[in-house]
């Protein structure tokens, strides 16, 4: 093979694109879909990723693709220049290299013209750079693919508009064949051919890894082997096309060509090839954190996983068994041998079967069985959807672990779904972690009843309790006292406190305690009024805890914290829909956005978290001179933007002057949220006769201090992701150090970008969507005038020659 042949062919097709407005016609056109998809909807949403862009891409690609690869034989065929291409001194594979590379190079053109959107993205926001780049990466080889099948089809048929539309089709049955919905639907009727398509044929399922960060060698293999199928079958199809029988020859190269590639596929697909995770923060590989904690075990840790086979799961979940041993195997191998692991293989119809010969007069006992001793460790099968045959049902599955280390008691995580996986390794470091201490922390929590006499902090006693820790309530009263042995205070949305639960607190933290305080000033109501909307009214809160915290150096502010960096919220009304009450949408600026330009990062508890939802919070007063006194270590780990105020209670709604930013301005950036680290003094005495209660053993202690408890309630913490990660953060922090967030933040992180003015917006809009095709447009004005001096030249020295 010449490779100055294949250059040739190259340059002539290259130049036959670029010679014409046809190629640039195509590049405008390709931006302005593709850039203009994701920035329809980019500011709307606010995060600084590409995920919209690259899912909508391989739709785009599978009108645009055809667009390139419908000429590059049929084209010649139909102009009658086949065959003395043919004739030409190269070997066809040369030319279906020349053309295929040809049409490569423009097409990666035309992605690359799509730069200006990660250029946007790293202006407003800090994106993950190498989850961009696994995303074009895939995508590259996506376009690879579809333009080898494309070549091939171009080569069958002189038409076109024949070629783009079985390419289109093509392309769109492979892109297909490697989705779930459609697995599912097939296996549904013939149990695993959908996936079987799905893993060996379908392109989807190979894609999916590039966009996560990850770049497999398996997946590349797919996409090259597959690549190469179709460029293989094009060059065949001009070598034998005078050959005796050689549409049954070439029919029969077809074949063997596409089963050997699923039968490569097919062998590859188990094997370890490795991968590269060049994520931001190395989210798919073992972290440093959890090569210390499995390196400093003093035996090794058994693993078991109890598994339904993938025979019998449903077929949304049949990875689910590789993708649980390949993240243990990686422990291990990171562990030396100090993590092992058994898979064992449980059927929940044998539990079932076994319940129904209990209930039989002489059927055999089954009370030993593995099911019954699996259910007395609280592993039992649950339910998930399956599709048989397009009826929806249920399935009875296992995916659960066990842990065991030495002779602790053993750690049950009773349902491993495909979307806990990516935190999988902190549920299981953070219970071995606890297995190496000599007793599971016990966390201590103080939160009183609303005045409607809700908890509207339960969420946090799940979480609690789901990570593993011993949770136990605490009325902060002599009878009533912190448990001994706590770890963790917990102080959430106080209220009205007496001298003896001030002096509790005080107590916990002068003797080595670390202890979190959420409280904020104020709460808010809402009253529709029909002839002017909606009202609100501020509630003022009792802050007593600032008479034991004021000590130390800090308060919580009794001003209502305004911010125009704020979201939306939605509130129910007195009008109903039929048996529904009316939500409505209030946007104020008490309702806090914070992002993470505001963030402290080198705070662990602060590390990679996503933005915060401050509803109704206070600010924090900081005085320096008496943290400094009592020699504190301070750590600010976030505030307001530098367009927040604050508004002096005066009862009453809520007016429209307080709703609006000062026009005399304000200092903004007030302190919401600090950690101070040291030995904290007797600031408060109890009531009564035990003033004489003397305070011993003095250790320094940790004090978190946030001005706001509402973040943290049932309504906020799970649906928003930051809420919920700096109270787990923090939490972890306090009992078992900061290696287990380290572990935690090891997750895809939603990067909000920033606060932006409508002119920055309406600039950020132009370099996205009209920048690179206006340079397009340039350079091909410019080339056109060249063109038109190149040919009034030669036709000048010609006319002169003919003279």
């Amino acid at each position: 093979m010449n490779i100055k042949n294949i250059v040739t062919v190259l340059k002539r097709e290259l130049g036959g694109y670029f010679n014409s407005a046809v190629a640039y016609v195509y590049l405008i056109a390709f931006i302005a879909i593709n850039n203009g998809l994701f920035m329809t909807q980019f500011f709307l949403v606010g995060r600084a990723d590409m995920d919209p862009f690259f899912w909508a891409l391989p739709y785009v690609l599978l009108l645009f693709i055809p667009v390139i690869t419908m000429r590059l034989w049929a084209e010649d065929r139909k102009e009658n220049t086949f065959e003395l291409l043919l004739t030409f001194p190269m070997q066809p594979a040369e030319l279906v290299l020349g053309k295929f590379l040809a049409a490569l190079v423009f097409y990666i053109i035309s992605l690359a013209s799509t730069f200006s959107v990660p250029l946007v993205l790293f202006i407003c926001g800090s994106p993950d750079a190498g989850r961009i780049i696994a995303s074009y990466t895939g995508a590259l080889m996506l376009g690879a693919l579809f333009m080898s099948i494309g070549i091939f089809i171009s080569g069958l048929t002189k038409e076109q508009i024949i070629a783009f539309v079985l390419t289109t089709l093509s392309c769109f049955f492979i892109l297909l064949l490697g989705m779930d919905f459609l697995a599912t639907f097939f296996d549904g009727w013939i149990p695993g051919l959908g996936s079987f398509m799905k893993n060996y044929i379908g392109a989807s399922g190979h894609g999916a890894s590039f966009n996560r960060g990850i770049i497999d060698i398996k997946d590349l293999l797919y996409f090259i082997v597959m690549s190469f199928i179709f460029l293989l079958l094009n060059g065949l199809s001009f070598e034998g096309r005078l050959r005796p029988r050689a549409k049954f020859v070439f029919g029969s190269a077809v074949a063997v060509c596409l089963v050997g590639a699923i039968l490569f596929n097919w062998l590859i697909k188990d094997l370890s090839l490795g991968r590269f995770d060049i994520t931001e923060n190395k989210i798919y590989t073992v972290s440093d954190a959890s090569r210390r904690i499995l390196s400093n075990l003093k035996a090794p840790v058994q693993i078991k996983v109890y598994i339904t086979p993938v025979e019998k799961m449903p077929t949304a979940i049949k990875t689910l068994e590789q993708v649980i041993t390949g993240k243990l195997d990686e422990l291990r191998i990171a562990s030396k041998n100090k993590l092992n692991f058994k898979v064992v293989y449980i059927e929940a119809a044998k539990l079932i079967e076994a319940n129904q010969q209990q209930n039989v007069p002489g059927a055999p006992a089954t009370a030993n069985s593995l099911e019954k001793s699996l259910q007395a460790k609280g592993i039992v099968p649950f339910q998930v959807e399956s599709i048989d045959k397009d009826a929806l049902g249920v399935r009875l599955v296992y995916s659960a672990i066990s842990i065991n280390y030495l002779d602790k008691n053993e750690e049950i995580l009773p349902r491993v779904l495909p979307q806990s996986i990516p935190d999988l390794e902190y549920m299981l470091l953070s219970r071995i972690v606890k297995l190496t201490l000599e007793k599971r922390p016990k966390i201590a929590l103080f939160s009183p009843l609303s005045a409607q006499g809700r908890d509207e902090y339960q969420s946090l006693s799940s979480l609690i309790v789901n990570n593993g820790y011993n949770l136990e309530r605490t009325a902060l009263t002599k009878e009533s006292a912190i448990p001994e042995g706590t770890v963790t205070l917990l102080v959430i949305n106080p209220g009205a406190l007496n001298d003896r639960q001030l002096y509790e607190i005080n107590k916990f933290l002068y003797q080595g305690g670390s202890a979190l305080i959420a409280a904020q000033g104020f709460d808010y109501s809402f009253q529709m009024i029909p002839t002017q909307g909606l009202d609100a009214t501020p509630i003022k809160l009792n802050l007593d805890i600032n008479r034991l915290i004021q000590k130390w150096g800090v308060s919580i502010n009794d001003k209502m914290l305004m911010d125009e960096d704020n979201q939306v919220i939605s509130v129910s009304s007195d009008q109903n829909v039929g048996p529904f009450a009316l939500a409505i949408p209030v946007k104020l600026p008490n309702q806090i956005f914070v992002r993470q330009q505001l963030f402290d990062n080198k705070a662990a508890v602060m590390n990679r978290l996503s933005a915060l939802f401050y509803l109704w919070g206070s600010s924090l007063d900081l005085s320096d001179p008496v943290i400094k006194q009592a020699d504190f270590k301070k750590t600010l780990l976030f505030t307001s933007s530098p367009k927040s105020w604050q508004m002096p209670f005066e009862g009453g709604p809520l007016k429209g002057s307080s709703l609006v930013y000062p026009k005399t301005g304000s200092a903004g950036r007030f302190p919401l949220g600090v950690i101070l680290q040291g030995q904290f003094n007797k600031a408060i005495e109890p009531a009564g006769e035990d003033k004489t209660e003397a305070l011993n053993n003095p250790q320094p202690g940790k004090l978190v201090v946030i001005g706001c408890a509402k973040m943290f309630s049932d309504q906020l913490i799970v649906n928003s992701p930051g809420n919920l990660s700096l109270f787990a953060n923090i939490v972890d922090s306090f009992a078992l150090g900061d290696d287990l967030i380290q572990i935690r933040s090891k997750s895809i992180l939603s990067r909000n970008i920033k606060k932006l003015t409508d002119s920055q917006i309406a600039w950020y809009r132009f370099i996205a969507l009209v920048s690179i095709p206006l340079l397009w447009a340039v350079y091909a004005y410019i080339r056109l005038l060249l063109r038109r001096k190149e040919k009034q030249a030669y036709l000048s020295t010609r006319g002169n020659n003919e003279a």
